[in-house]
């Protein structure tokens, strides 16, 4: 027992004394300079490795999403149509109703202005979170991640197990 613990001590002083080693080919804090973005933003370069970056499209988001995310874009297509075009229809059917004195046109328009707004703008918001939650999980599941890893301890069918990943 007196070995492991000693041989521990060893591991954690040898660890510690090179933390702050700049020289172990780690990209650190003052090496901001080695880390390159190409205009179109497709690609990373990160102290001479290249990790490359599929944007998120139409593609992307049917092959891994499938129905909901043509359910989310759909609902966000409809709501901006709705907002952007037929509300302002409406607007100008209810000023030109007014100035020919058409008591019913104008109550059609201001329905119809009313009804392009009210449901325009919530459809419009739900489809942009839903596709926003999209993109947020694909960025979080597909984004390049230089330099990740991470140890864990947990549990085994033989007792405790330590893993490492990168």
């Amino acid at each position: 027992m007196k070995r492991f613990v000693l041989l521990f001590a060893l591991f954690t002083l040898g660890f510690g004394a090179n933390a702050q080693n700049t020289d172990n080919g780690w990209l650190q804090q003052q090496d901001k300079d080695n880390v390159f973005i190409t205009a179109d933003g497709r690609t990373i370069t990160i102290d001479r490795n290249t990790y490359t970056w599929r944007p998120f499209s139409d593609a992307v988001g049917l092959s891994l999403y499938g129905s909901r995310y043509r359910k989310a874009k759909s609902s966000k297509n409809w709501g901006l149509f709705l907002t952007t075009l037929v509300a302002p229809a409406s607007g100008a059917f209810i000023i030109y109703s007014l100035d020919h004195k058409v008591q019913g046109g104008a109550l059609i328009g201001g329905a119809a202005l009313a009804g392009s707004l009210g449901a325009g703008i919530p459809l419009w918001i739900k489809g942009r979170r839903e596709l926003d939650a999209m993109i947020d999980d694909y960025a979080q599941r597909f984004s390049p991640k230089p330099y990740s890893s991470s140890v864990t301890v947990g549990p085994t069918a033989n007792g405790v197990g330590l893993a490492l990943s990168f």
